[in-house]
């Protein structure tokens, strides 16, 4: 079952820090069976993530967030 969850800094303290330096409007959580999705939207786009677990979903969305804007 597909499942949908909207994250804020009381599911992750890091977000506010995230959405303040990036300027992220919207971070939401997915599930899908063991896979975790999350994705973080700004002006720029969608920045996605996946682990087994919220977590490391989250640690690599980060991970292509700042990758994104390292190379502009």
């Amino acid at each position: 079952m597909l499942t949908f969850k909207i994250l804020t800094s009381n599911d992750i303290p890091k977000i506010e820090k995230i959405r303040r330096k990036f300027d992220v409007f919207r971070v939401i959580e997915t599930e899908q069976g063991k896979l975790e999705m999350v994705e973080l939207f700004n002006n720029d786009g969608v920045f996605r993530g996946f682990g087994r677990d919220t977590k490391a979903a989250f640690k690599k969305a980060k991970s292509a967030l700042v990758k994104f804007y390292r190379n502009k």
